[in-house]
């Protein structure tokens, strides 16, 4: 193998590599994602009044990080929240009015709250207890959240402890006994430091000496990472599918990394039958079948394969489709609905009818363009999608529409209109091309020097944040662009897909 095959060998050499150096005793990945601004400056706020040498030191580091922080610009309500959220955490003592940053339906609406909480904590200018405690109530409906999240409903309760005090009115005794009952171990909530966080600051406006405070605190000062922030989610299990599906057939990958993975995967199965992206949160069917397309074709498959085939028949709307939690607000997505089905074929589940969603993915993907809802790239619908469906009348339009959005440096944008291209989003649009025939040789050549002369001196590749969480949100971790851009790479050195002829 000779001229830029024989490059991106090693270039994929060099990512297994990475990988096999990154893995944890476990055989999982565990990689934090980059910090933003959200939880910090949600942590910020909360450590503002707290006394004691400790909490004052952790405020201070983190005010310092927020004061030179990005602002993530893909949304307007993302830009404008962001830079509402560092001014309220870094304000010395003159509080940012809350105007603006209202929304009123979807993801925008139920972020709107967080901010409104916090604004309602701070004091600032606009805020409405009133209108904070009519929007929580109605967020939790006559049966208080019972069929939501569990993590968004313990956020809606402290909000609405939060709007209570604020307005001198008795928070429910049960309120409490709620949190309680949710708080892990460690005295985190679910984890997540933008839920820790949150909580935190409801905790100690309403019930200031309490344990389960105290704990809270404990758990937000000992997760601090060096640089002074905090990081969103750890999604080991999430992570480790995405690795083995991207590296699989890899010698050294499988010599060394492969065996600890499944493993790892396969003992990551909740009683439910189902997976979720991290230990401490409930089954999703997203997970699950990115789980199952890991576990497809080794013997691990055979174990998991009973409780896999009640949860999925269990989790299967009357469409024949699934959602991706388990709550009453959520709504099928063609990213979730293609793992769960491929998954499902894949680790060879049986009596599960896929016809309604393989028919219901085709016709979504009629014009060439397949919405996702967990990552921005577009090119993340048709590589997911296009690992389960046959040719059809939706393969030549896919291909037309990707080879139309790649630009001069033989990359994709991250977004339509921007004007840098994205490992990640090449990563993704290579491996959706390579599932179709005939994909144009150039273009995958064009591609592959992109991806060559993108990898880090570490054999990984950096990127823009690209996944949702939580919506409008992003977020981005080191271990989910690797292995999504790594896998167009061992996508385009098998015998089908190698760039015939090119060369330097």
């Amino acid at each position: 193998m000779t001229g830029l095959p024989a490059e991106a060998s090693r270039c994929l050499g060099k990512a297994a590599r990475f990988a096999v150096e990154t893995q944890g005793a476990d055989g999982s990945w565990r990689m934090p994602p980059q910090p933003r601004v959200l939880e910090n400056a949600v942590v910020a706020c909360s450590l503002t009044h707290v006394q004691g040498e400790r909490a004052e030191r952790a405020r201070a580091r983190v005010v310092a990080w927020l004061r030179s922080a990005a602002e993530q610009r893909h949304d307007p309500f993302v830009a404008a929240a962001d830079r509402w959220l560092v001014e309220a955490a870094t304000a010395d003592g003159v509080v940012p009015p809350f105007t603006g940053l209202s929304a009123t339906a979807g993801p925008h609406a139920r972020r709107a709250l967080y901010l409104h909480a916090l604004a309602c904590v701070l004091g600032a200018p606009g805020a409405d207890a009133r209108r904070l405690l009519a929007d929580t109530e109605t967020a939790l409906g006559d049966e208080r959240g019972s069929r939501l999240k569990p993590w968004q409903r313990i956020m809606l309760l402290s909000f609405e402890a939060i709007a209570r005090s604020t307005l001198g009115l008795a928070v429910p005794a049960g309120i409490l006994s709620e949190v309680q009952r949710a708080q892990s171990a460690d005295g985190s909530f679910y984890g997540m430091p933008l839920v820790t966080g949150m909580l935190h600051l409801a905790l100690t406006r309403t019930a200031p000496d309490h344990p389960a405070t105290q704990r809270c605190r404990g758990s937000l000062l000992a997760g601090q990472s060096r640089d002074g922030t905090w990081r969103f989610l750890v999604s080991e299990v999430w992570d480790t599918g995405l690795m083995v599906r991207a590296l699989r057939g890899h010698p050294a990958f499988d010599t060394t990394a492969l065996p600890a993975a499944l493993v790892f995967l396969a003992s990551a199965q909740k009683k439910d039958g189902g997976w979720a992206c991290t230990a401490p949160l409930d089954s999703d069917n997203d997970t699950t079948g990115n789980t199952l397309l890991a576990l497809a074709g080794t013997q691990w498959a055979d174990q998991v394969r009973a409780a896999a085939t009640g949860y999925a028949r269990r989790c299967q709307t009357g469409e024949g489709l699934w959602t991706t939690w388990h709550s009453s607000d959520d709504t099928p997505v063609p990213d979730v609905v293609a793992h769960m089905a491929a998954g499902i074929h894949a680790a060879t589940l049986t009596g599960i009818d896929l016809t309604p969603a393989r028919r219901w993915l085709a016709d979504l993907g009629a014009d060439g363009h397949w919405t996702s809802d967990w990552y921005i790239p577009p090119a993340y619908g048709a590589a997911e999608i296009s690992t389960l469906l046959p040719p059809g009348p939706h393969t030549r339009a896919t291909t037309n529409a990707l080879l139309a959005a790649q630009r001069p440096d033989g990359g994709w944008p991250r977004l339509p209109g921007e004007t840098y291209s994205s490992p990640t989003a090449t990563g993704l649009a290579v491996t959706a091309l390579t599932h179709h025939p005939d994909p144009p040789q150039y273009v995958i050549a064009q591609a592959l020097r992109f991806l060559i002369d993108t990898q880090t001196d570490k054999g990984t590749w950096t990127d823009r944040p690209v996944m949702y969480g939580p919506r409008p949100f992003l977020t981005t971790t080191t271990t989910q662009v690797h292995a999504l851009t790594a896998r167009a790479l061992r996508q385009i050195l098998t015998p089908a897909h190698r760039p015939r002829g090119a060369h330097r």
